[in-house]
């Protein structure tokens, strides 16, 4: 369905460029590309699969420690969240960001205690840890209010990337296109 005025025509540039799968929140962490199109998530599985040596494999490869996923989540998050106190201790000495937070504002102190690890909870609080929420962040996909980029509660929020916005004007014309051929004589 073609809106008549979608909240994407109504954001002025400059519109920043993707520049792969970091965080743009201030405290490093949040994803807001559309419809989850960021990095390979590696160290994100070598922390799911608790494998300390492929961690530093994959840093010394140069493979960025604070890399998010779709959610924003950082590979800290993913620790945290499967209480591995060994493997937060390894990504904070290989530099990650301790108080970066995702889409939901959510760090990773968050996640360990959504988890019950106390202990991680503690771990993390020794270096540093804030236990406030972040800010919240939207995908570009979801569907926002015409002046969402003008409301001072969202004037944190980056603005969409510029492939994003090709995205949607190619797809408008792509279904204005496809409506005119159901019309007859049009």
């Amino acid at each position: 369905m073609v809106e008549k005025n979608p909240w994407w025509k109504n954001v002025n540039g400059p519109f920043p460029s993707w520049e792969g799968p970091t965080g743009v929140k201030q405290d490093g962490g949040g994803c807001h590309r559309a419809k989850g199109w960021v990095g390979r998530m590696q160290i994100h599985r070598a922390v799911n699969n608790r494998d300390k040596d492929e961690v530093v494999s994959l840093v010394d490869q140069g493979v960025n420690v604070n890399e998010v996923e779709a959610a924003g989540n950082t590979p800290l998050h993913f620790a945290a969240y499967e209480g591995w106190g060994e493997g937060v201790e390894l990504l904070l000495s290989l530099g990650a960001k301790i108080n970066a937070s995702n889409n939901a504002g959510d760090r990773p102190w968050h996640w360990a205690q959504n988890m019950g690890h106390d202990d991680i909870q503690d771990l993390l609080v020794k270096n540093g840890a804030k236990t406030e929420q972040g800010q919240v962040l939207v995908q570009d996909h979801i569907p926002k209010v015409k002046d969402f980029f003008q409301k001072p509660c969202w004037a944190h929020h980056p603005k969409p990337y510029a492939d994003y916005l090709e995205y949607k004007k190619k797809e408008e014309a792509d279904q204005l296109a496809d409506r005119q051929k159901l019309i007859p004589g049009m």
